[in-house]
């Protein structure tokens, strides 16, 4: 993460210059020290919504586009089982036909011989009809296609979790982001202060005729510098924020979100041993599940596509109802019949088949090993980060209580004309490096958890 405003405050040890040996008049009335910002404050526009972390979740569950599409491919696959059941149901269909057409040339008068009909003579004819037909049994197919839509509408409902987890994850680290550099924000804000109440303090000097007049300048270019910084910062805040909405999945520009530069707890207590994490991922992670029924549905593909060379025992059913201009009044007929077909050669089409489901049976196997492989190594990474960033977090603590003393002495020093610019310089910079570097490494801290939830589905 990038703390520009440590970055220009560095510069600034050395550009004062050393102070004159005699000691200063002491200034009459020393300027005040700018109180500290309230953290929970942000700078943003009014109105937003001060989001908490799991308010950022809950709000990107149910509306981010991406979570969205994944529950719309889950209903898809629970509708490819539906079409999978329709082969082992009968089927029943109506018909009912009109027409009128030309009549075809027929003896109509047998003592003359005379003939009737012809191109321009029509008829009329009219029929209902109802058909049934049902697959019996065909060897294992329509069953085989049943069970692989099945484990692969589980295998979609795995996947609806394995989003979620996506979006959590993506949504925490982001509002992390956002804190950081909220909190960033503060340290810029608190350094203009601060140089603003040593330039104060120069001039007081100077008027006094006691320090050399450039040191009033040496703190205005202090004070800028810490200006632009601040404006950086809040900058870097500015896109940190786009970021979360983009996370959370916020479609009207109307919706603003803010956070308070309070961190998200995160755990004092050590992480778990690597055996008790990779047992917990294992049985948690929904990416598993999904693999382990992606590789049953491939199997169950291999068995569909052997069925296919097996025939198909099916009954058939009809009845038929036919009244013309010839008969209006005709009896109905029907039928009803069993048959076994037997495709004895389809042109290979079932052996490509079974080639394709075999290549994704070892495609999904290799996949959820892939995935057993690399799952040791994201915990072990986890947890190591905890730990290095739990020490960080404590030094860093104790480096940002070190450098507000010497700072304290510092400015005592400077107001009693015993200090110089530069030790006061340094002073500050050591403050406002201290508390980036405490930012940094609360923020690698809680981003390390936030990867360890991630990589065991917690």
């Amino acid at each position: 993460m990038k703390l520009y405003p440590l970055m220009v405050l560095a510069a600034f040890a050395g550009v004062a210059r050393a102070q004159p040996s005699t000691p200063p008049a002491q200034p009459a009335q020393p300027a005040p020290s700018a109180p500290t910002p309230n953290p929970a404050t942000p700078t943003t526009s009014g109105g937003a919504e001060v989001l908490t972390l799991d308010r950022a979740i809950e709000i990107a569950i149910k509306q981010q586009p991406s979570l969205r599409q994944t529950r719309a491919q889950l209903e898809a696959a629970q509708g490819r089982v539906d079409q999978a059941h329709v082969a082992a149901r009968p089927t029943i269909g109506l018909s009912a036909t009109a027409g009128i057409g030309s009549t075809q040339v027929h003896a109509c008068n047998m003592t003359d011989n005379t003939t009737c009909g012809g191109f321009f003579d029509h008829s009329e004819s009219t029929g209902l009809g109802a058909q049934a037909s049902w697959r019996i049994y065909d060897f294992g197919l329509t069953s085989a296609n049943i069970r692989a839509a099945e484990l692969n509408a589980v295998a979609a409902g795995a996947s609806v979790d394995t989003g979620m987890l996506d979006v959590r994850t993506s949504v925490e680290v982001a509002y992390l982001q956002a804190v950081a550099n909220r909190k960033l924000v503060l340290v810029a804000d608190a350094t203009v202060k601060s140089e603003d109440g040593h330039l104060d303090q120069a001039r007081r000097f100077v008027a006094a005729q006691a320090h050399d007049p450039i040191e009033v300048a040496q703190a205005q270019a202090r004070d800028a510098n810490a200006r632009s910084s601040l404006a950086q910062a809040q900058s870097n805040e500015a896109i940190a924020l786009a970021n979360l909405r983009s996370a959370i999945g916020w479609i009207d520009p109307a919706n603003s979100p803010t956070v308070a530069a309070n961190w998200p707890t995160p755990p004092d207590a050590a992480p778990p041993t690597l055996a008790a994490l990779v047992d917990s991922a294992r049985k948690n992670r929904p990416e598993i599940v999904q693999l382990d029924k992606q590789l049953e549905a491939a199997d169950a593909n291999l068995t569909a596509a052997y069925a296919e060379r097996r025939p198909v025992l099916s009954a058939n059913a009809a009845t038929q109802w036919s009244p013309s201009s010839a008969d209006w009044n005709p009896q109905p007929s029907w039928s009803a019949g069993v048959a076994l077909t037997w495709s004895l050669f389809d042109g290979g089409k079932s052996a490509a088949d079974a080639r394709v489901a075999h290549a994704n049976l070892l495609g999904a196997a290799a996949q959820r090993d892939a995935l057993l492989v690399s799952l040791t190594s994201q915990l072990d990474s986890s947890r190591a980060q905890i730990v290095a960033n739990r020490e960080n977090v404590r030094a860093s603590t104790e480096a940002v209580t070190a450098a507000h003393a010497q700072l304290q002495l510092s400015e005592a020093r400077y107001r009693q004309g015993l200090g110089s610019q530069i030790e006061l310089t340094d002073a500050q910079t050591a403050v406002t490096t201290a508390e980036g570097n405490l930012v940094q490494a609360e923020f690698q801290l809680a981003n390390a958890w936030a990867q360890l939830h991630r990589a065991t589905a917690q």
